[in-house]
């Protein structure tokens, strides 16, 4: 009886041993494409961010100074003819159900934002979830940078409000906060 569970044992210890080899050399040919793609979709959603980019290069170690407790995460400088012409951020504040992950984009020459991604997010699903859709991120295309914008739960007056999402105040605040942090950071340091 003993001799069949040694048996038995080594047998699941080679059949495991086989298949840890299997998805190590899975993995192996997969991460690269998988890299890869991710790549490229990062690089699909800053051409959104930032229509007609020539060059972009992340410039995060040089214009962030390693505060953990920031939301800006990365600082992409988009070069025109080797001038930087605008800055694409990726930043992380906080909604309702957590971390919201998005791109804001914004024009040295006009001191405008050109477009805002919401890349990520995990809040409630037919109210705050609709901070992705485009009648949201629309409302913040070509605001000032110069202000910080301002979230309102009706139709804005000023130039720097933006009309929230319907019952999503808090994320739309969020956001909101999101791309106020990246426009200060954009104003101190791009701007003249």
């Amino acid at each position: 009886m003993r001799n069949n569970s040694l048996k038995l044992g080594l047998f699941l210890l080679i059949i495991a041993g086989i298949a840890g080899l299997g998805i190590a050399y899975v993995n192996e040919i997969t991460n690269p494409l998988i890299e890869q793609q991710l790549i490229t979709n990062k690089l699909n959603s800053f051409q959104e961010v930032y229509v007609g980019a020539e060059k972009i290069t992340d410039e995060s170690e040089k214009y962030l100074d390693g505060d953990a407790d920031s939301i800006l995460t990365e600082v992409n400088v988009v070069y025109e003819k080797n001038t930087p012409a605008g800055v694409i951020y990726t930043v992380e504040p906080s909604g309702y159900n957590g971390k919201i992950q998005l791109l804001a984009g914004f024009d040295i020459a006009t001191k405008q934002i050109t477009a805002i991604k919401v890349l990520n997010l995990s809040e409630t699903p037919g109210l705050g979830d609709n901070a992705k859709q485009s009648f949201f991120t629309e409302r913040f295309k070509g605001k000032s940078a110069e202000k910080n914008l301002e979230i309102v739960k009706k139709e804005p007056v000023e130039g720097n409000q933006v009309l929230a999402i319907t019952s999503a105040t808090i994320t739309s605040k969020a956001v909101a906060n999101g791309v106020n942090a990246a426009r200060q950071h954009f104003m101190d340091n791009f701007i003249k």
